[in-house]
Parts: structure tokens; sequence; C-alpha cells
């Protein structure tokens, strides 16, 4: 098969410059989750796309989920992506309009270049690459490829959910919305916001930090004594806090260093800096045992505080949660519903997505892997996706791509960006694992 995997690299390569013009006019859309006409115009624009190479297209559910399908055959392999973003973050941190893709010295910078609308077009123009040397070859298609792609993945998901539980599944499949190589194991994520009855008061009469519950917070404003503090932090997805610097942890130290007189409103910042210093949960008594289950490294749970709002008589503190294979959800709500009782406070609002378990010998994971090494280059290791992506919706879905080992990774932050070289190499693996499933007679279950 390795003729062919050179023979769809140099027609992906071919299609160098209508990529990067696909991905421009898809990061000019705005989708941010929450702009759902924005979102709508950005589905509406990759199936325009898909329609134009003459897949077949389709929007469903009211626009909340888009089909790109080709081939024939009763095995389908699903590639599940998304087209939503989470919001700019801080403009004044882009060096670039977040909203507008720059090409940079064979970057491509833009909201949404790595999650997801990169990964998007890469997945789109493999098909495109497997069709155009199926007819060129003359081969058959003996299985169906669907890209679907999903609209909340930034939020609540009820998009994936709704077509999980009306519409007939993948077989098998991937996600292009983490890293390489084959992530067969990825954390829970949940996410929980805590609401307490008091709020601003005459020491600190205002108090906000965050933008969004999966992104550690780069900055947190307060007002002490009619003076206004800013603690600046570094913003990075909520999935490796470790990676940035927490913007309301920082101002939970500054106010603890000040010596203010105690309000209900400073013991929570104070027990956020006790509690959630460390990340592992050690007070809560929610640090993993191990990082290892049966064997294979699944790392431990980490809690982040990412969101934090003073208003008259309220307070609320949102909490990005990621959890190991092995450990129960309903453990970690019960604490955090004893911990927010211990200050007068309710859980109001709990998310749970479940951690991602697939056997390393299933079938398709193996072509996946001998893909990966193949055009790549690097040995495939099966590794733990820290994210959370779709292929916590399906079964036989794992997170695979786009980011390499040693990437840099701007996901959710600012001056977020692609290289074109990791597009179109994403692009060559995706095709290459496309046509060899898609043109093979044999399952792959």
């Amino acid at each position: 098969m390795d003729e062919y995997y050179e023979k769809l690299g140099c027609l992906i390569e071919g299609y160098k410059e209508e990529m990067i013009e696909a991905l421009k006019g898809l990061i000019a859309i705005p989708s941010v989750t929450e702009r759902r006409e924005e979102v709508k115009k950005a589905l509406e624009h990759v199936l325009e796309l898909g329609k134009r190479e003459d897949f077949q297209t389709t929007s469903l559910l009211g626009d909340e989920v888009g089909l790109i399908e080709m081939g024939q055959g009763e095995e389908v392999l699903g590639i599940l992506a998304h087209i939503d973003v989470v919001n700019e973050g801080e403009r004044e941190k882009w060096r670039t309009p977040p909203f507008e893709a720059t090409v940079k010295e064979g970057l491509v910078y833009g909201r949404g270049t790595i999650d997801d609308k990169g990964p998007v077009v890469a997945a789109l123009y493999a098909m495109k690459a497997v069709q155009a040397l199926a007819l060129e070859e003359k081969k058959q298609f003996h299985k169906k490829v669907q890209l679907i792609l999903g609209t909340r993945e930034e939020s609540e998901w009820t998009d994936m959910n709704s077509y999980v539980s009306r519409f007939p599944l993948p077989d098998y499949g991937f996600t292009p919305d983490g890293e390489f190589p084959v992530c067969n194991i990825e954390k829970g994520v949940a996410s929980i916001v805590m609401s307490f009855p008091f709020g601003v008061d005459e020491v600190i009469s205002e108090l906000a930090g965050g933008t969004a519950g999966n992104v550690v917070p780069g900055k947190c404003e307060a007002r002490i004594n009619g003076n206004k503090l800013v603690a600046d932090g570094r913003a990075v997805h909520a999935c490796q806090p470790e990676k940035g610097e927490n913007a309301i942890l920082k101002m939970a130290a500054e106010l603890n260093a000040m010596k203010l007189p105690e309000t209900p409103l400073l013991k929570v910042m104070e027990m956020l800096l006790r509690v959630f210093s460390d990340g592992e949960g050690s007070t809560l008594g929610l640090r993993s045992e191990s990082e290892y289950y049966n064997g294979e490294f699944v790392h431990r749970n980490i809690f982040t505080p990412t969101m934090i709002k003073g208003e008259k008589e309220l307070t609320k503190v949102a909490f990005d949660i990621r959890y190991a294979y092995g450990t129960e959800f309903q453990q970690i709500l019960d604490r955090f519903k004893q911990l927010a009782g211990e200050f007068g406070g309710t859980i109001v609002s709990s998310e749970n997505l479940p951690p991602v378990y697939v056997s390393r010998e299933k079938p398709f994971l193996k072509v996946f892997a001998d893909v990966y090494e193949k055009i790549s280059g690097r040995k495939n290791e099966y590794a733990l996706a820290y994210g959370g992506s779709y292929a916590k919706a399906m079964p036989n879905v794992v997170s695979w791509g786009p980011l390499f080992p040693g990437d840099e990774d701007t996901c959710h932050e600012e001056n977020e960006f692609i290289s074109i070289e990791a597009l179109l190499l994403n692009s060559r693996i995706f095709a290459a694992a496309i046509w060899e499933i898609v043109m093979s007679e044999r399952s792959f279950k």
C-alpha cells in the first residue's frame, strides 16, 4: 500500500493553497459556541466545501450537526470534529486578529486553527484525496466514511448527544481534536459551579476572573477598599493547567497576603487558595492513588477553578475537572457538595463526560498506529488524551491528531496557530488511514 500513500501525499501537497484558503474562510467566521448564527454559518461553509467535492452533505437536527459522506458499504469509519470555538479570550494579547487567519513564517494564526477548524480542513481534504485516487486507480470503496461535524463541543454537547440518540453510529473512528500518536485512553471531563449566598462587600467591592469554564483564567480583577487590583496569569486549556498560571489563585494569594478584615467572600478566596493550589485534590481527599490502570498510564485527577464572579448578593465559582479512568464522578460531586456546604454554598450545576478506554487490540487502531509510523516517521505509542473530545460521545472512537509530540499547544490560548506543515501532514496521515480501511474488504471492528 505504500505506493498509494505516496500518491495521496502528492495529491494533498497539490491541495496546499486550496486548504489554506478553506481554513482562512472558516476562521473568518467567529463561530464561538454561544454565537449560534455564526456557528450555523461555519457549518454551512464546511458543508458547501464538501458539496463542491461531490460528497453527500446533510445538515441535521436544525443545523446542530453536519454530515459529509463518501463511499459505500455496511461498515462505517467515522471522523468526529467540531466547528464551534471558544471565545478569543483577552483580545489585547493577540498579535493578529483572532477571527482573521494570518499566515506568517509558515504558521496560520487564528481562533480555531488547531481546535478544531484546521483538523476539519485536514480531514475533508484527506477524503478528497482518497476519492480522487480511487477514481484514478479505478478502485472500489468497501466502506463508508462519515465526517460528522458538531457545533456545541465547547459547551454542553447537546448536538452530539441528540445525534447519538437518533442516528446510526459509525463502527469505529477518530476525532482529530487532541494529539498524536493514538490516544486510546481519555480522561473524564466534568464541570461544577458552586454558588454562595453572599457577594461583594465593603472590603472587596468588585471581583471577577476567567473567560470560559474550560480555560485557565489569564486575568482576575478586584477592587479592594476602593483600589483596583489586577492579577495577571497565563490562559491555557484547562486539561493541563500546569502549563499556565491561574489568575484566580494568584489573586487569592495576593488577598491573603494583604491581611484584610475577614469577610465571607475573603474566606472563599482563602479556601480556593488552600484547597486548589496543588491541583490534584489532596485536601479534598480526591488525589489519585496511582497514575496507572491495568498497567496503562491514566494520569491523576486534576481540579481547576476557572471562573469567579462576585455580585451584590451572590458569588459563583466554576471548576474544570479532569479525572482519571477508574475514578467515579459521584465521589467527586459529593465532596464538592460538602466543600460548598462548609461555606454556606450549594452546587448549582454539574456536567460530566466519562473517561474513554479503547483496547489497543482493536483492528482499526492497528491501522492508525501503522500509518502514523509510516507517514510521520515517528514511533507509535498508545497514549493518554488529557482533553475532552467527541471520543466520549460514541464507542470505539479515539482522539488522534492534530498535535505531534513536541508541538506547542496553543489550544484555547491567545495567538492560537497551526503550522502549514502540520496541517498537510495531518491530512496525509488521515488519508492513508482512510485508504487502508475503505479499500479493504475485511472488517476492522
